[in-house]
């Protein structure tokens, strides 16, 4: 019994390490993602942020690229989108160094996602028109 209340216990903490937010695009599918600044390592760097979208569709795709702290991502194909966002330092010798990618769905490492999350896109349908009485 102390073994099943056990198992029980631990399935559900690992469940709840691998829960995430469901986030839905706006009805023309675009949803914003905002992220903390990364600090340069050298006054002369210019850092922006390539923004990514993975999908079991798609694969992984880059989206864009900013010098902002925010971008807004637009959905064309119903889905289900994780999100993710590297650092792109460029240095004055014309090195380009990557971080490693955020992804939306997963708290890895751990503060980098405080609620991992998925976007979900799906088409709006039209409201009926014409509406009177009979």
């Amino acid at each position: 019994m102390k073994k099943l209340i056990l198992l029980i216990i631990l399935l559900f903490v690992l469940s709840v390490g691998y829960a995430q937010d469901i986030e839905y695009a706006d009805v023309v599918g675009q949803k914003t993602v905002t992220w903390d600044k990364v600090a340069k390592i050298e006054p002369t760097d210019i850092v922006t942020y390539q923004i990514f979208t993975a999908s079991d569709m798609f694969g992984i795709i880059l989206v864009g690229e900013t010098d902002l702290l925010e971008y807004t991502l637009t959905f064309i194909e119903e889905g289900e989108y994780t999100i993710g966002v590297n650092a792109k330092r460029e240095l004055m010798s014309g090195d380009i160094v990557y971080s490693v990618v955020n992804w939306s769905n997963e708290d890895v490492p751990v503060g980098a996602t405080p609620i991992p999350f998925v976007i979900r896109y799906i088409k709006g349908i039209q409201s009926p028109g014409n509406l009177r009485l009979q």
